[in-house]
């Protein structure tokens, strides 16, 4: 593999990670056995059995944490420390050639750590408007196995054809985006806060209160539960 298209692997493992952190590591490591991509020597660890196994238990546990939907927030926040490192370790293991020099290594850990962190910053801007309704229907497992999904498709691609990965990513991204935007054009002010919420909601994820049945049509500016009338 040429350097770009290896640089152009990272890119896309990395931004894979900002998805699901260790669904790409594991996949490097899968894909090193096929022999169709193979891991420079100090990346070869990730091929190995127990630490696949390990990543293949952590895949699990980030699916189930990120489908609770008490963590809300807290979790979207807290990944991102645990992202960049696998971020810099996808990256770095894409390129194979990060161990020649600390310079190149650090170089690598920020364009991996970097892309990864947008990445999952992108992903939560996304995720918030759309958690809104899918956690009343209680669908919190679909959506974080989706996520898994785009993960996964994305790593695929980018390890197969990173040119092709990369535009999976762009279509991908630019459909949640539109999702997203579509969701939040629909939400109407809470009757006490004001504050953007899902129609039809029964309590405000903001202030915790309760909406009185049709308040949220007639709510708006000026209203006198609204602080900011």
């Amino acid at each position: 593999m040429s350097p770009l298209m290896s640089y152009l692997t990272a890119f896309g493992l990395a931004s894979g990670v900002g998805v699901k952190a260790f669904i790409p590591v594991l996949a490097l490591g899968a894909f090193h056995h096929t022999g169709y991509f193979v891991l420079s020597d100090r990346w070869a660890w990730i091929a190995s059995p127990a630490v696949m196994v390990v990543l293949a238990v952590l895949v699990l546990a980030e699916i189930l944490v990120d489908s609770i939907p008490e963590l809300g927030e807290l979790s979207d926040t807290v990944a991102y420390l645990p992202k960049m490192v696998v971020g810099f370790i996808a990256f770095a293991a894409a390129t194979g050639t990060v161990d020649q020099s600390l310079l190149e290594l650090t170089g690598s850990g920020l364009l991996g750590t970097g892309t990864a962190a947008a990445a999952h910053w992108m992903r939560n801007g996304v995720r918030r408007p759309i958690r809104d309704y899918v956690e009343d229907v209680h669908e919190g497992v679909s959506r974080t196995a989706s996520e898994a999904g785009v993960s996964a498709v994305v790593t695929g691609g980018a390890i197969v054809s990173p040119v092709v990965g990369l535009v999976l990513l762009a279509v991908l991204a630019g459909a949640a985006l539109m999702v997203a935007r579509a969701l939040d054009r629909r939400r109407v002010p809470c009757v006490h806060c004001a504050e953007p919420i899902r129609p039809g909601a029964v309590i405000c994820v903001h202030c915790g209160r309760e909406q009185s049945a049709g308040a949220q049509t007639l709510a708006g500016p000026g209203t006198a539960d609204d602080p900011r009338g």
